[in-house]
């Protein structure tokens, strides 16, 4: 297309003056050389053809106007149509410019280094792998004059930055919405201390309950050099002096992303949301852990501390007191989205009660809507401790993120029934071990084998699934919601169990947005199973499970539609 139009452009050109004097343009001679010049627009445009253009955005029309005022004039002055062609001649140059221009943004802009990719400002919180930095699914690389913020080093490089570390970034998000270019990366560890109360997969430092799972990142800091830890709370022990990456749960725990075991027994600190304060200017509460910040100094300098500030709390060698606060909230002023920017954070929901609703998602408070789609669950999914990403733009007046969309960062799962054996570490449901953690959280009292239950979490890397939250369960049904990783015939496969659709009421199947099917092959088409990347189908099957089968037919299917 481009070699079509600056053909034209040349060929216009280089016309004899004289060929213009003679006779109007033709229209209906294809060879004839006087007729009007085509003006190339996007889209192919004006050409009666399509050249795979039209697809791309929008983008600045490329014309060359042409109109002759001499087809009723049989004589010029040779002085004036010489004139004329020299003014054709800068006319054309400037457009041959325009033209390389306009064609070299057809499609692309600024930061996307390709033809065809679009980038826009983005302001991303949440954990980071390497790779260059890898954040809420979006591979960022350095933009020229890149900065690296690491705890509190304003001149720390990429180096520096570690798996695991929760950072912000600011930069640019490609159309592709899987890549980007970051501008400013900054990372800073929740608390930093020695560690007591060592438990399986959790321990306390400055009376914050650190709380590990396997996607927790642990290392071992040697003379600067790293090397992992494999065996992860079990290679540590009380008193380490330890460092913690990760978000706050809506009960104040910190779920570790990153834990590192360091010798060079750095200043002590404690970086959260202040809840509280006993006496201005004297005492300070981030969550259980008290700091006395008397007479010490702020910053910004003279700021005075409030209930709701975001603070990072340098402390003595004892770890009792405060040696300096940063009131984050200010200091990361850069890193606040400008109005309606995209904004992408990830943190533990706390403040729920229902959706279309707000709460937070760590610090950020978040509103869903009826237009909000969810990925990794359906709304029915949301609940306080759950975490999630939350995507959408940012309004810096009200300081609220309404999402467009919500990610669980862990596929949801569901088992629902009575248990046959129950250990004080985990329970057996429909011959499932399910797990319990330090965070799993008990809202059906006691545990037994004669009371029915609904377990919701996920599966982690070892293939158990983990209790998130365990509620009491009515009915008589049980319940089953996963993933699809086989279907064959009638016959889904979910979390290993079994469901033979055959003879099921078309009434009875179901989805999320209300949908309804005409049969049996209708709905299962409407599934795709996979048990790679990407994952299959969500589905929720209820009825009666014997051994690892649903009795046929089920009672009730539902897809659980993502967006």
């Amino acid at each position: 297309m481009e070699k079509k139009i600056l053909q034209r452009l040349f060929g216009f050109l280089f016309d004899s003056p004289d060929q213009k004097k003679a006779n109007p343009p033709s229209d209906g001679d294809p060879g004839d050389k006087r007729r009007p010049r085509l003006a190339a627009i996007e889209g192919g445009k004006g050409t009666g053809k399509w050249d795979g253009n039209e697809r791309r955005k929008p983008c600045a029309v490329i014309g060359i106007p042409y109109s002759s005022d001499a087809a009723d004039d049989t004589v010029e002055e040779e002085e004036e149509s010489i004139m004329k062609h020299i003014a054709k001649y800068m006319f054309v140059l400037a457009a041959v410019a325009a033209a390389g221009f306009a064609l070299s943004s057809c499609g692309g802009g600024g930061g996307g280094g390709g033809g065809g990719v679009t980038s826009a400002p983005v302001v991303s919180a949440g954990t980071m792998t390497k790779g260059s930095v890898i954040v809420n699914g979006v591979k960022f690389t350095a933009s020229a004059g890149a900065t690296f913020r690491v705890d509190d080093n304003p001149s720390a490089t990429e180096a520096q930055l570690r798996d695991g570390m929760e950072v912000k970034v600011k930069g640019q998000i490609n159309n592709d919405g899987t890549t980007g270019q970051f501008q400013k990366v900054e990372a800073e560890p929740r608390v930093r201390g020695q560690m007591t109360g060592k438990g399986a997969d959790d321990f306390t430092v400055h009376n914050h309950h650190v709380i590990t799972d396997d996607n927790t990142v642990f290392e071992d800091r040697v003379a600067g050099v790293f090397s992992k830890l494999n065996n992860g709370v079990n290679d540590l022990a009380d008193l380490n002096e330890v460092e913690v990456h990760g978000g706050l749960d809506d009960l104040g725990n910190v779920r570790a992303t990153r834990v590192e075991r360091r010798d060079d027994n750095p200043t002590d600190e404690v970086r959260g949301v202040v809840t509280a304060i006993t006496a201005p200017g004297t005492t300070i509460h981030i969550g259980a852990f008290s700091i006395d910040i008397a007479g010490k100094p702020t910053s910004p300098p003279g700021q005075p501390v409030n209930v709701g500030d975001l603070v990072e709390v340098h402390l003595n060698a004892a770890g009792t007191a405060a040696v300096s606060v940063d009131i984050e909230d200010l200091e990361d002023a850069e890193f606040e989205p400008a109005q309606g920017q995209e904004f992408e954070v990830e943190g533990f929901v706390s403040g729920f009660t229902a959706t279309p609703g707000t709460f937070e998602v760590g610090s950020q408070t978040v509103t869903t809507t009826s237009a909000t789609t969810f990925r990794n669950g359906t709304a029915a999914d949301l609940d306080n401790s759950v975490k999630v990403e939350a995507e959408g733009h940012y309004d810096n007046v009200t300081k609220v993120l309404t999402a467009t969309r919500i990610d669980f960062k862990r596929s949801r799962v569901i088992l629902g029934g009575v248990p046959s054996v129950v250990n004080p570490d985990n329970v057996t449901l429909l011959g499932k071990t399910v797990k319990f953690t330090s965070a799993t959280r008990n809202d059906s009292g006691t545990i037994d084998t004669t009371n029915r239950i609904e377990v919701r979490g996920y599966v982690d890397k070892s293939g158990t699934v983990v209790a998130e939250r365990i509620k009491s369960l009515g009915g008589n049904r049980d319940i089953v919601q996963a993933r699809v990783t086989g279907e064959s015939g009638n016959v889904l496969t979910l979390l290993g169990f079994t469901a033979d659709l055959t003879g099921i009421s078309v009434s009875n199947l179901k989805d999320s947005k209300s949908g309804t099917y005409a049969s049996v092959a209708a709905f299962l088409a409407a599934i795709t199973p996979s048990s790679t990347t990407p994952p299959g189908t969500l589905v929720k099957v209820k009825g009666t499970v014997t051994g690892s089968a649903f009795a046929t037919p089920p009672n009730e299917v539902e897809i659980e539609f993502e967006d």
